[in-house]
Protein backbone atom coordinates (compact mmCIF):
# COMPACT_ATOMS: atom_id res chain seq x y z
CA UNK A 1 0.00 0.00 0.00
CA UNK A 2 1.31 3.44 -0.90
CA UNK A 3 2.14 5.60 2.06
CA UNK A 4 0.42 8.92 2.56
CA UNK A 5 3.22 11.56 2.60
CA UNK A 6 1.13 14.08 4.52
CA UNK A 7 0.22 11.62 7.22
CA UNK A 8 3.76 10.26 7.40
CA UNK A 9 5.12 13.76 7.92
CA UNK A 10 2.60 14.37 10.67
CA UNK A 11 3.41 11.06 12.32
CA UNK A 12 7.14 11.68 12.19
CA UNK A 13 7.11 14.79 14.30
CA UNK A 14 4.55 17.55 13.84
CA UNK A 15 1.62 15.52 15.11
CA UNK A 16 3.55 14.83 18.30
CA UNK A 17 3.22 18.47 19.36
CA UNK A 18 0.50 20.72 20.68
CA UNK A 19 1.07 23.36 17.96
CA UNK A 20 0.38 20.98 15.09
CA UNK A 21 -2.79 19.66 16.76
CA UNK A 22 -4.16 23.12 17.53
CA UNK A 23 -3.62 24.25 13.94
CA UNK A 24 -6.05 21.67 12.55
CA UNK A 25 -9.36 23.12 11.22
CA UNK A 26 -11.97 23.73 13.90
CA UNK A 27 -9.82 22.61 16.82
CA UNK A 28 -9.25 25.99 18.45
CA UNK A 29 -12.95 26.78 18.31
CA UNK A 30 -14.22 23.60 19.96
CA UNK A 31 -11.45 23.46 22.56
CA UNK A 32 -12.08 27.12 23.53
CA UNK A 33 -15.83 26.47 23.80
CA UNK A 34 -15.11 23.41 25.91
CA UNK A 35 -12.89 25.46 28.19
CA UNK A 36 -15.67 27.97 28.90
CA UNK A 37 -18.26 25.23 29.33
CA UNK A 38 -16.05 23.31 31.76
CA UNK A 39 -15.34 26.21 34.13
CA UNK A 40 -18.33 25.26 36.32
CA UNK A 41 -16.88 21.85 37.15
CA UNK A 42 -14.23 23.67 39.17
CA UNK A 43 -16.74 26.07 40.70
CA UNK A 44 -19.95 24.27 41.60
CA UNK A 45 -18.80 22.07 44.48
CA UNK A 46 -16.89 24.82 46.26
CA UNK A 47 -19.66 27.34 45.51
CA UNK A 48 -22.33 25.07 46.99
CA UNK A 49 -20.24 24.37 50.10
CA UNK A 50 -19.59 28.08 50.64
CA UNK A 51 -23.22 29.08 49.98
CA UNK A 52 -24.95 26.37 51.98
CA UNK A 53 -22.51 26.20 54.91
CA UNK A 54 -22.72 29.97 55.37
CA UNK A 55 -26.51 30.05 55.07
CA UNK A 56 -27.31 26.94 57.15
CA UNK A 57 -24.12 26.41 59.17
CA UNK A 58 -24.01 22.73 58.15
CA UNK A 59 -21.11 21.22 56.23
CA UNK A 60 -22.97 17.89 56.13
CA UNK A 61 -25.96 19.39 54.29
CA UNK A 62 -23.64 21.32 51.99
CA UNK A 63 -21.72 18.14 51.19
CA UNK A 64 -24.94 16.23 50.51
CA UNK A 65 -26.21 18.87 48.07
CA UNK A 66 -22.83 18.98 46.34
CA UNK A 67 -22.89 15.18 46.10
CA UNK A 68 -26.41 15.14 44.69
CA UNK A 69 -25.38 17.54 41.92
CA UNK A 70 -22.34 15.44 41.07
CA UNK A 71 -23.96 12.00 41.22
CA UNK A 72 -27.02 12.92 39.16
CA UNK A 73 -24.77 14.62 36.61
CA UNK A 74 -22.62 11.51 36.41
CA UNK A 75 -25.48 9.05 36.05
CA UNK A 76 -27.76 10.92 33.68
CA UNK A 77 -24.93 12.21 31.47
CA UNK A 78 -24.27 8.59 30.44
CA UNK A 79 -27.73 8.53 28.89
CA UNK A 80 -27.47 11.99 27.32
CA UNK A 81 -24.04 11.12 25.89
CA UNK A 82 -25.48 7.91 24.45
CA UNK A 83 -28.16 10.01 22.76
CA UNK A 84 -25.49 12.42 21.48
CA UNK A 85 -23.61 9.50 19.90
CA UNK A 86 -26.82 8.46 18.17
CA UNK A 87 -28.34 11.77 17.02
CA UNK A 88 -25.38 14.17 17.11
CA UNK A 89 -24.05 16.58 19.72
CA UNK A 90 -25.57 19.90 18.63
CA UNK A 91 -29.21 19.39 19.56
CA UNK A 92 -28.42 17.63 22.83
CA UNK A 93 -26.04 20.42 23.88
CA UNK A 94 -28.62 23.14 23.22
CA UNK A 95 -31.33 21.46 25.30
CA UNK A 96 -29.01 20.65 28.19
CA UNK A 97 -27.45 24.13 28.22
CA UNK A 98 -30.77 25.90 28.65
CA UNK A 99 -32.22 23.41 31.15
CA UNK A 100 -29.10 23.25 33.30
CA UNK A 101 -28.42 26.97 33.51
CA UNK A 102 -32.05 27.69 34.42
CA UNK A 103 -32.27 24.99 37.10
CA UNK A 104 -28.90 25.91 38.66
CA UNK A 105 -29.96 29.56 38.91
CA UNK A 106 -33.27 28.50 40.51
CA UNK A 107 -31.48 26.28 43.02
CA UNK A 108 -29.23 29.18 44.03
CA UNK A 109 -32.22 31.42 44.49
CA UNK A 110 -33.98 28.76 46.59
CA UNK A 111 -31.07 28.58 49.05
CA UNK A 112 -30.77 32.36 49.31
CA UNK A 113 -34.52 32.72 49.83
CA UNK A 114 -34.65 29.97 52.45
CA UNK A 115 -37.09 27.74 50.58
CA UNK A 116 -37.86 24.30 52.06
CA UNK A 117 -34.98 21.86 51.82
CA UNK A 118 -37.08 19.43 49.80
CA UNK A 119 -37.39 22.08 47.06
CA UNK A 120 -33.65 22.74 47.17
CA UNK A 121 -32.94 19.02 46.79
CA UNK A 122 -35.27 18.69 43.81
CA UNK A 123 -33.72 21.70 42.06
CA UNK A 124 -30.14 20.55 42.62
CA UNK A 125 -31.04 17.10 41.26
CA UNK A 126 -32.57 18.67 38.13
CA UNK A 127 -29.46 20.81 37.70
CA UNK A 128 -27.30 17.71 37.97
CA UNK A 129 -29.43 15.66 35.60
CA UNK A 130 -29.19 18.32 32.90
CA UNK A 131 -25.42 18.85 33.16
CA UNK A 132 -23.73 18.37 29.76
CA UNK A 133 -20.61 16.15 29.80
CA UNK A 134 -18.55 18.80 28.04
CA UNK A 135 -15.24 17.01 28.56
CA UNK A 136 -16.48 13.86 26.85
CA UNK A 137 -18.02 15.80 23.96
CA UNK A 138 -14.76 17.66 23.34
CA UNK A 139 -12.60 14.54 23.53
CA UNK A 140 -14.90 12.77 21.09
CA UNK A 141 -14.28 15.66 18.69
CA UNK A 142 -10.53 15.17 19.00
CA UNK A 143 -10.87 11.58 17.82
CA UNK A 144 -12.97 12.78 14.88
CA UNK A 145 -10.58 15.48 13.61
CA UNK A 146 -7.30 13.68 14.38
CA UNK A 147 -5.13 12.64 11.44
CA UNK A 148 -3.51 9.80 13.41
CA UNK A 149 -3.35 8.24 16.90
CA UNK A 150 -0.54 10.54 18.04
CA UNK A 151 -2.75 13.57 17.52
CA UNK A 152 -5.48 11.95 19.63
CA UNK A 153 -3.05 11.54 22.48
CA UNK A 154 -1.80 15.10 22.14
CA UNK A 155 -5.39 16.35 22.03
CA UNK A 156 -6.33 14.43 25.17
CA UNK A 157 -3.23 15.78 26.92
CA UNK A 158 -4.17 19.31 25.88
CA UNK A 159 -7.66 18.87 27.32
CA UNK A 160 -6.19 17.60 30.59
CA UNK A 161 -4.05 20.73 30.76
CA UNK A 162 -7.15 22.87 30.21
CA UNK A 163 -8.96 20.88 32.90
CA UNK A 164 -6.25 21.75 35.36
CA UNK A 165 -6.24 25.38 34.20
CA UNK A 166 -9.96 25.40 34.92
CA UNK A 167 -9.37 23.96 38.40
CA UNK A 168 -6.69 26.57 38.99
CA UNK A 169 -8.86 29.52 38.00
CA UNK A 170 -12.26 28.17 39.12
CA UNK A 171 -11.69 28.20 42.89
CA UNK A 172 -10.22 31.70 42.72
CA UNK A 173 -13.23 32.96 40.74
CA UNK A 174 -15.54 31.23 43.20
CA UNK A 175 -14.02 32.58 46.40
CA UNK A 176 -13.52 36.06 44.97
CA UNK A 177 -17.12 36.27 43.77
CA UNK A 178 -18.50 34.76 46.97
CA UNK A 179 -16.70 37.10 49.35
CA UNK A 180 -17.00 40.24 47.23
CA UNK A 181 -20.41 39.87 45.49
CA UNK A 182 -22.29 37.45 47.71
CA UNK A 183 -22.40 33.71 48.29
CA UNK A 184 -24.86 33.13 45.45
CA UNK A 185 -22.75 34.91 42.82
CA UNK A 186 -20.45 31.97 41.91
CA UNK A 187 -23.37 29.69 41.01
CA UNK A 188 -25.02 32.39 38.88
CA UNK A 189 -21.69 32.80 37.06
CA UNK A 190 -21.48 29.03 36.66
CA UNK A 191 -24.91 28.93 35.00
CA UNK A 192 -23.77 31.60 32.54
CA UNK A 193 -20.55 29.75 31.70
CA UNK A 194 -22.40 26.51 30.94
CA UNK A 195 -24.90 28.30 28.73
CA UNK A 196 -22.26 30.18 26.73
CA UNK A 197 -19.81 27.29 26.39
CA UNK A 198 -22.40 24.68 25.44
CA UNK A 199 -24.14 26.83 22.83
CA UNK A 200 -20.76 27.82 21.37
CA UNK A 201 -19.72 24.17 21.15
CA UNK A 202 -23.04 23.22 19.55
CA UNK A 203 -22.49 25.91 16.90
CA UNK A 204 -19.09 24.42 15.95
CA UNK A 205 -20.40 22.01 13.32
CA UNK A 206 -17.18 21.28 11.38
CA UNK A 207 -15.70 19.22 14.22
CA UNK A 208 -18.87 17.39 15.26
CA UNK A 209 -18.52 13.59 15.11
CA UNK A 210 -21.02 11.86 12.81
CA UNK A 211 -24.20 10.45 14.29
CA UNK A 212 -24.43 6.66 14.52
CA UNK A 213 -28.19 6.36 14.38
CA UNK A 214 -28.45 2.57 14.48
CA UNK A 215 -25.41 1.74 16.59
CA UNK A 216 -27.23 1.73 19.95
CA UNK A 217 -30.42 -0.05 18.94
CA UNK A 218 -29.06 -3.56 19.62
CA UNK A 219 -27.02 -2.73 22.75
CA UNK A 220 -28.07 -2.36 26.38
CA UNK A 221 -27.28 0.66 28.50
CA UNK A 222 -24.63 -1.41 30.32
CA UNK A 223 -22.93 -2.84 27.22
CA UNK A 224 -20.06 -0.35 27.17
CA UNK A 225 -19.12 -0.57 30.84
CA UNK A 226 -19.11 -4.37 30.60
CA UNK A 227 -16.28 -4.30 28.05
CA UNK A 228 -13.06 -5.82 29.46
CA UNK A 229 -11.16 -3.28 31.51
CA UNK A 230 -13.89 -0.64 31.66
CA UNK A 231 -15.09 -1.49 35.17
CA UNK A 232 -11.51 -1.08 36.41
CA UNK A 233 -11.27 2.35 34.78
CA UNK A 234 -14.58 3.46 36.29
CA UNK A 235 -13.46 2.28 39.74
CA UNK A 236 -10.16 4.13 39.33
CA UNK A 237 -12.08 7.25 38.35
CA UNK A 238 -14.29 6.83 41.43
CA UNK A 239 -11.17 6.70 43.59
CA UNK A 240 -9.79 9.91 42.11
CA UNK A 241 -13.22 11.51 42.49
CA UNK A 242 -13.19 10.65 46.20
CA UNK A 243 -9.88 12.49 46.50
CA UNK A 244 -11.32 15.57 44.73
CA UNK A 245 -14.55 15.64 46.76
CA UNK A 246 -12.73 15.17 50.04
CA UNK A 247 -10.21 17.88 49.25
CA UNK A 248 -12.95 20.36 48.30
CA UNK A 249 -14.92 19.97 51.55
CA UNK A 250 -11.90 19.30 53.77
CA UNK A 251 -9.96 22.36 52.59
CA UNK A 252 -12.93 24.67 53.13
CA UNK A 253 -13.45 23.27 56.63
CA UNK A 254 -9.75 23.36 57.51
CA UNK A 255 -9.21 26.97 56.41
CA UNK A 256 -12.38 28.04 58.23
CA UNK A 257 -11.05 26.32 61.33
CA UNK A 258 -7.85 28.36 60.93
CA UNK A 259 -9.94 31.56 60.70
CA UNK A 260 -8.80 32.07 57.07
CA UNK A 261 -11.84 30.91 55.06
CA UNK A 262 -10.93 32.85 51.92
CA UNK A 263 -7.60 30.97 51.76
CA UNK A 264 -9.48 27.86 50.59
CA UNK A 265 -9.48 29.13 47.01
CA UNK A 266 -5.70 29.50 47.04
CA UNK A 267 -5.18 25.96 48.36
CA UNK A 268 -7.51 24.44 45.76
CA UNK A 269 -5.96 26.53 42.99
CA UNK A 270 -2.52 25.26 44.05
CA UNK A 271 -3.80 21.67 43.86
CA UNK A 272 -5.02 22.24 40.31
CA UNK A 273 -1.95 24.25 39.32
CA UNK A 274 0.53 21.52 40.23
CA UNK A 275 -1.71 18.98 38.53
CA UNK A 276 -1.57 21.12 35.38
CA UNK A 277 2.21 21.13 35.55
CA UNK A 278 2.15 17.35 35.93
CA UNK A 279 -0.11 17.07 32.87
CA UNK A 280 2.15 19.29 30.77
CA UNK A 281 5.24 17.30 31.69
CA UNK A 282 3.52 13.98 31.09
CA UNK A 283 2.04 15.02 27.75
CA UNK A 284 5.19 16.63 26.39
CA UNK A 285 7.26 13.50 25.85
CA UNK A 286 7.21 9.73 25.47
CA UNK A 287 7.51 7.74 28.67
CA UNK A 288 8.91 4.21 28.96
CA UNK A 289 6.75 1.18 29.59
CA UNK A 290 3.24 0.20 28.47
CA UNK A 291 0.54 2.85 28.61
CA UNK A 292 -1.45 1.03 31.29
CA UNK A 293 1.51 1.30 33.70
CA UNK A 294 1.50 5.11 33.65
CA UNK A 295 -1.77 5.87 35.49
CA UNK A 296 -1.01 3.04 37.93
CA UNK A 297 2.32 4.60 38.90
CA UNK A 298 0.71 8.05 39.18
CA UNK A 299 -2.04 6.68 41.46
CA UNK A 300 0.50 4.98 43.71
CA UNK A 301 2.50 8.22 43.96
CA UNK A 302 -0.73 10.02 44.89
CA UNK A 303 -1.39 7.43 47.62
CA UNK A 304 2.02 8.02 49.19
CA UNK A 305 1.43 11.79 49.37
CA UNK A 306 -2.14 11.56 50.68
CA UNK A 307 -0.87 9.66 53.71
CA UNK A 308 0.48 13.01 54.95
CA UNK A 309 -2.68 15.09 54.36
CA UNK A 310 -4.60 14.14 57.56
CA UNK A 311 -1.68 15.37 59.66
CA UNK A 312 -2.00 19.00 58.48
CA UNK A 313 -1.49 21.48 61.28
CA UNK A 314 -1.38 24.78 59.40
CA UNK A 315 -2.31 26.37 56.08
CA UNK A 316 1.33 26.24 55.01
CA UNK A 317 1.57 22.49 55.66
CA UNK A 318 -1.72 21.88 53.84
CA UNK A 319 -0.63 23.86 50.76
CA UNK A 320 2.61 21.89 50.49
CA UNK A 321 1.07 18.40 50.70
CA UNK A 322 -1.87 19.36 48.48
CA UNK A 323 0.59 20.72 45.90
CA UNK A 324 2.62 17.49 45.97
CA UNK A 325 -0.55 15.44 45.54
CA UNK A 326 -1.54 17.53 42.54
CA UNK A 327 1.49 16.49 40.48
CA UNK A 328 0.15 12.93 40.19
CA UNK A 329 -3.47 13.76 39.40
CA UNK A 330 -3.33 14.77 35.73
CA UNK A 331 -1.09 11.88 34.60
CA UNK A 332 -3.50 9.45 36.28
CA UNK A 333 -6.51 11.04 34.59
CA UNK A 334 -4.77 11.23 31.21
CA UNK A 335 -4.04 7.53 31.41
CA UNK A 336 -7.59 6.63 32.42
CA UNK A 337 -9.21 8.58 29.58
CA UNK A 338 -6.68 7.29 27.05
CA UNK A 339 -7.24 3.68 28.04
CA UNK A 340 -11.02 4.21 27.83
CA UNK A 341 -10.72 5.67 24.32
CA UNK A 342 -8.83 2.53 23.26
CA UNK A 343 -11.12 -0.01 24.90
CA UNK A 344 -14.39 1.46 23.58
CA UNK A 345 -15.44 1.30 19.89
CA UNK A 346 -15.67 4.69 18.20
CA UNK A 347 -19.42 4.47 17.65
CA UNK A 348 -19.79 4.45 21.47
CA UNK A 349 -16.90 6.79 22.21
CA UNK A 350 -18.73 9.69 23.88
CA UNK A 351 -20.66 7.24 26.04
CA UNK A 352 -17.48 5.36 26.98
CA UNK A 353 -15.64 8.53 27.95
CA UNK A 354 -18.67 9.65 29.92
CA UNK A 355 -18.58 6.44 31.98
CA UNK A 356 -15.16 7.48 33.27
CA UNK A 357 -16.43 11.03 33.84
CA UNK A 358 -19.37 9.55 35.73
CA UNK A 359 -16.98 7.54 37.86
CA UNK A 360 -15.27 10.80 38.79
CA UNK A 361 -18.65 12.34 39.59
CA UNK A 362 -19.72 9.36 41.70
CA UNK A 363 -16.43 9.42 43.59
CA UNK A 364 -16.69 13.15 44.10
CA UNK A 365 -20.21 12.70 45.46
CA UNK A 366 -19.02 10.00 47.84
CA UNK A 367 -16.00 12.02 48.94
CA UNK A 368 -17.77 15.34 49.46
CA UNK A 369 -20.80 13.90 51.27
CA UNK A 370 -18.80 11.55 53.49
CA UNK A 371 -16.20 14.22 54.24
CA UNK A 372 -18.94 16.67 55.22
CA UNK A 373 -20.51 14.19 57.65
CA UNK A 374 -17.14 13.22 59.13
CA UNK A 375 -16.02 16.85 59.50
CA UNK A 376 -19.24 17.70 61.38
CA UNK A 377 -19.18 14.60 63.61
CA UNK A 378 -15.49 13.75 64.10
CA UNK A 379 -13.31 16.60 62.88
CA UNK A 380 -11.56 18.14 59.90
CA UNK A 381 -8.47 15.92 59.87
CA UNK A 382 -10.59 12.77 59.99
CA UNK A 383 -12.49 14.05 56.96
CA UNK A 384 -9.26 14.72 55.09
CA UNK A 385 -8.20 11.11 55.75
CA UNK A 386 -10.70 10.00 53.08
CA UNK A 387 -8.14 11.10 50.47
CA UNK A 388 -6.08 8.04 51.42
CA UNK A 389 -9.02 5.73 50.72
CA UNK A 390 -9.64 7.33 47.31
CA UNK A 391 -6.02 7.10 46.20
CA UNK A 392 -5.81 3.46 47.37
CA UNK A 393 -8.95 2.55 45.42
CA UNK A 394 -7.58 4.15 42.24
CA UNK A 395 -4.25 2.37 42.56
CA UNK A 396 -5.87 -1.01 43.19
CA UNK A 397 -8.27 -0.67 40.25
CA UNK A 398 -5.50 0.35 37.85
CA UNK A 399 -3.52 -2.78 38.78
CA UNK A 400 -6.06 -4.92 36.86
CA UNK A 401 -4.30 -6.92 34.17
CA UNK A 402 -7.21 -6.57 31.75
CA UNK A 403 -6.09 -2.98 31.06
CA UNK A 404 -3.14 -4.38 29.11
CA UNK A 405 -5.69 -5.14 26.39
CA UNK A 406 -5.58 -1.46 25.43
CA UNK A 407 -2.07 -2.01 24.09
CA UNK A 408 -3.29 -4.50 21.47
CA UNK A 409 -3.81 -3.64 17.82
CA UNK A 410 -7.13 -3.92 15.98
CA UNK A 411 -9.31 -4.16 19.06
CA UNK A 412 -12.33 -3.07 17.04
CA UNK A 413 -12.56 -4.51 13.51
CA UNK A 414 -15.11 -3.06 11.06
CA UNK A 415 -18.70 -3.75 12.06
CA UNK A 416 -20.68 -4.68 8.95
CA UNK A 417 -23.93 -4.07 10.80
CA UNK A 418 -23.26 -0.43 11.62
CA UNK A 419 -24.67 2.38 9.51
CA UNK A 420 -21.57 4.52 9.97
CA UNK A 421 -17.95 4.35 8.86
CA UNK A 422 -15.95 1.22 9.84
CA UNK A 423 -14.54 1.27 13.32
CA UNK A 424 -10.78 1.73 13.26
CA UNK A 425 -8.31 1.06 16.04
CA UNK A 426 -6.56 4.13 17.39
CA UNK A 427 -3.86 2.11 19.03
CA UNK A 428 -1.96 1.09 15.89
CA UNK A 429 1.00 3.24 16.95
CA UNK A 430 3.07 2.03 19.92
CA UNK A 431 3.20 5.25 21.92
CA UNK A 432 5.96 7.18 20.17
CA UNK A 433 4.73 10.54 21.40
CA UNK A 434 2.84 12.43 24.09
CA UNK A 435 0.19 10.64 26.05
CA UNK A 436 -3.19 12.18 26.61
CA UNK A 437 -6.10 12.51 28.94
CA UNK A 438 -10.93 14.63 31.36
CA UNK A 439 -14.45 17.48 34.83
Amino acid sequence: MTANPTQDAASSGASQGYIFALRQPGVRVFTAAGLVGRLPIAMNALAIVLLVSNITGSYAYAGILSALLAITAGLVSIISSRIADRVGQAGVLRVLAIAHSASLAMFTGSVLAGWPRAVQVVLVVVAGATTPAIGSYVRARWTHVAVNPSMVRVGFAWESILDEAVFTVGPIITTTAAFSLGFGAPLFLSAAFVLIGSLWLAASRTSTPPAHRESHVRTSLWAVVRLPGMVSLVLAAIGLGVVFGTVDVGVVAFTAEQQTASFAGIVLATFAGTSMVGGILYGSRAWPGPLHWHPRIAALALLVVTLAIPFATSNGYLVVVIALAGFSVAPALIGIFTLASRLVPRRHLTEGLTWTNSGLAAGFALGSSAAGVIVDSVGTRAGLALTVFGAALAGAALANRSLARAEQDDLWPPDPGADSEPVTAWNDDPLPGPHPMSA
